[in-house]
């Protein structure tokens, strides 16, 4: 059916059928009808005319509200004839729709779309001329329930108007539910709605009322497909052998790199090619299928042209993961999709996985494994960063080194002609060494997948979001990255905040939140305090917390007593709490078993420590720890300075308490963790590892 937009009594009949309420209301074809009409329904009535190619109508003098009597309503309709063969001459015009003008109320929007990604979507807003100066709206996935539809109304910043304003009386909440429920059940259900928008939706103190509605149909939109499989074998990830298609004695060749960094693999490692007999000492076959052993993964790194036959010798040699790091594939366009497609189809044959193609490979650094052409391998750890983009990679794991940053997988995606982030998503779930999990996305395919899976995935461990592609020329080069067609990007945060994910916009932001998460899992609650020996920083504490949703919580009368018997009289008696700067690690730790003693009044502890000439920062940092392991709950370092701090920092990293050296960044962190879950039962916290390392740390 191609596509057209709903005549508005087609509309109105639609949103009837529903029971979403709509004025009454009559098409009709003659002025003598509409004075008719307009008598039976009552003054005031809104005249407007009725046609399929005329979609703006004020545009062309469409639209009469405010008549009041026999002769107007008339004149009104003569007059909208008039308008509409003047100014839209060849318009097909049905008639003209008279409708009661329903009274004044809060004006909102609801409207609906199809997404490339995530397939149906609601957005919820502020209607009538508002909706473009102030854009504020949220987003959802469809199927919704009733509370997410609560959480959607109550999320945007116009929700003060629906729930009652400066003595204003509250609108009708649960009336503007049922609409959206209706309007969301019905969008879901029936494929031939490409996208609605109804506004305004007027809602009183009692009861709500569509009064404008564009409604698009057609055939239904296409949306990304649901992958054959996501249930990827877990020691898939786990290979025992590894062959390099394409290893080269060349240094300018990517199958020299990838060779050279796997040289340490404890494993099985075949070099293939078929014009050299060694490389690196080592024997070269000519092929896979005449390597004598079995082969749990192959390296692809020869021309895209020479790809689909390689495959076929994996799927007869019973490789089970192919990693393609060879380009040329979808994201050069039609030509190289056909490849691409050829290309998974063998490996669908014969069972085969793939990750990528056009990716930069797979790390894993608790198992010796450098399957990239990076030439630098990062440190082991806890934080699993799936990537998109193999330059964000290379750039991240350079960054890591100095700053002892540890990962437990890297991968980089590529294309996704097979696997994609649900299946990466599984693995880290699965994966023991691994205990937050980074995403760095361009595009997901199969929208609806993810999401049911990331649902599954943060039940267990967190996991932090970078969508990129939020301006107009970052979707462009995206497109021409990886060959991603990728949504909305207020879709995607949207999706990202549904499922449960936390979604950032900056690496850094992202890296911050991973580690704060993988160390000391999620807070159970949101009640902050923050103790620092310096006032300035007390004071930009308080500042940080209010920008980024902390709350800081009082401090009970009997804390306050402890306190007081060993702080100094002139202690500021508040939180966050200046201990003053002659503070040394003793007054820290005082401080601390008061807080230990004491943890039903608080959920997360920021410590701020400065450099001094009293303190030992590797002394304050033992304390933090021994505070950290001694409490159920989040403890985060902010030891700020510079090389004189060094020293405390190695004591955080290597017993596994975050440390954050801007200051706004952890009150960032934390305000984003909170946004997204405000508590969790204490049993479903993850227990941060501890590290035989840690040894120095006092208890």
């Amino acid at each position: 059916m191609p596509e057209r937009m709903l005549t508005e009594p087609e509309g109105y009949r639609l949103l009837d059928s529903c029971g979403i309420p709509v004025p009454p209301h009559r098409l009709v074809a003659s002025a003598a009808d509409a004075r008719a009409a307009a008598g039976e329904m009552g003054y005031p009535v809104v005249m407007k005319v009725v046609s399929p190619e005329i979609v703006h109508k004020s545009d062309v003098g469409g639209v009469i509200p405010g008549v009041e009597g026999p002769g107007e309503a008339e004149e009104a309709f003569r007059t909208i004839m008039r308008n509409s063969a003047a100014r839209a001459p060849g318009a097909a015009v049905t008639g003209v729709i008279v409708e009661k003008q329903m009274p004044a109320g809060l004006e909102v929007l609801i409207g609906g779309k199809t997404d490339p990604s995530f397939g149906r979507v609601i957005t919820f807003g502020l209607g009538g001329k508002l909706v473009e100066l102030l854009e504020d709206v949220s987003i959802r996935v469809l199927p919704i329930t009733d509370d997410e539809i609560r959480e959607m109304i109550r999320e945007i910043e116009g929700y003060r108007l629906i729930s009652g304003y400066r003595g204003e009386p509250p609108k009708d909440e649960e009336a503007l539910v049922r609409v959206i429920a209706a309007m969301a059940r019905t969008f879901a259900e029936n494929p031939g709605i490409r996208e609605f928008d109804l506004n305004p939706v007027i809602v009183y103190e009692k009861g709500a009322s569509v009064v404008d509605a564009r409604i698009i149909v057609g055939d239904a939109a296409g949306v990304g497909t649901a992958r054959e499989s996501v249930g990827a074998p877990p020691d898939l990830f786990f290979p025992k052998s590894i062959a390099v298609i394409g290893a080269s004695a060349s240094p300018n060749k990517v199958g020299y790199s990838v060779l050279r960094n796997l040289l340490s693999f404890p494993g099985s490692l075949y070099p293939v090619n078929p014009v050299r007999s060694e490389i690196f000492g080592r024997k070269v076959y000519p092929s896979v299928t005449e390597i004598p052993g079995p082969v749990d993964w192959a390296v692809i790194a020869v021309p895209a042209r020479f790809v689909p036959g390689v495959m076929e010798e994996c799927g007869k040699k019973g490789v089970r993961l192919a990693i393609i790091v060879t380009a040329g594939f979808r994201e050069t366009g039609g030509a190289g999709a056909e490849l691409e497609e050829r290309v998974a189809a063998i490996a669908r044959r014969y069972g085969t996985r793939i990750i990528g193609p056009n990716c930069l490979g797979v790390m894993m650094p608790h198992m010796g494994i450098n399957a990239t052409f990076d030439p630098v391998s990062p440190k082991p750890g806890d934080v699993a960063f799936i990537s998109q983009s193999g330059a964000v990679i290379t750039t991240v794991v350079d960054w890591s080194l100095p700053e002892e940053f540890g990962f437990s997988s890297v991968i980089s995606v590529g294309n996704q002609a097979d696997l994609g982030f649900e299946h990466y998503l599984r693995f880290a779930e699965q994966d023991r060494m691994t205990r937050s999990i980074t995403l760095y996305i361009e595009e997901i395919q199969d929208g609806r997948g993810f999401m049911q899976m990331a649902r599954e995935v943060v039940g267990r461990k967190p996991v932090v979001a970078v969508k990129s592609g939020s301006s107009r020329k970052g979707r462009a080069a995206a497109s021409s990255h990886t060959g991603s067609l990728a949504g909305s990007y207020d879709v995607y945060v949207a999706a990202f905040r549904q499922a449960g994910m936390i979604p950032v916009r900056s690496l850094r932001d992202a890296f911050n939140l991973a580690e704060l998460l993988a160390f000391g899992g999620y807070p159970q609650g949101g009640r902050a305090i923050a103790v620092t020996s310096a006032g300035g920083f007390a004071v930009l504490a308080s500042d940080y917390a209010e920008t980024h949703g902390v709350e800081m919580v009082d401090l009970p009368d009997d804390v306050l007593r402890e306190l007081d018997a060993f702080l100094p009289p002139f202690w500021n008696h508040a939180n966050p709490l200046d201990i003053l700067g002659d503070a040394d690690a003793a007054r820290f730790a005082a401080l601390f078993d008061v807080l230990i003693r004491h943890q039903d009044f608080w959920d997360i502890a920021f410590v701020i420590a400065v450099p001094t000439t009293l303190i030992d920062p590797a002394h304050v940092a033992n304390e933090i720890v021994r505070f950290s392991r001694n409490t159920g709950k989040m403890v985060m370092g902010c030891m700020l300075g510079g090389d004189s701090i060094r020293s405390g920092l190695r004591v955080l990293r290597t017993c596994r308490v975050p440390n954050f050296e801007e200051l706004e960044d952890a009150f960032k962190a934390v305000g984003s963790i909170l946004a997204i879950r405000t508590a969790r039962a204490a049993g479903e916290r993850p227990v941060p590892v501890r590290d035989d390392r840690c040894s120095g740390a006092r208890e």
